[in-house]
């Protein structure tokens, strides 16, 4: 659940993750699954069996 939870904060331009909760002991939970270390090996053996999609690469800025 944790990955579930941190993996869209791998994209370069989500900056923020809403979850929903229902009492303070979810809070809890949600907060600790967010701060709980997900290893780098990990997110690349879920890329190597095509679970999510490869590394997004950072996004150049915008030219003005």
């Amino acid at each position: 659940m944790a990955a579930a939870i941190q993996y869209p904060l791998r994209h370069p331009v989500v900056a923020s993750v809403l979850t929903g909760t229902r009492s303070v002991a979810e809070i809890e939970q949600n907060v600790a699954m967010f701060e709980a270390p997900i290893p780098e090996a990990m997110w690349a053996e879920l890329e190597a069996e095509g679970l999510i999609p490869a590394a997004t690469p950072a996004l150049e800025p915008a030219l003005a």
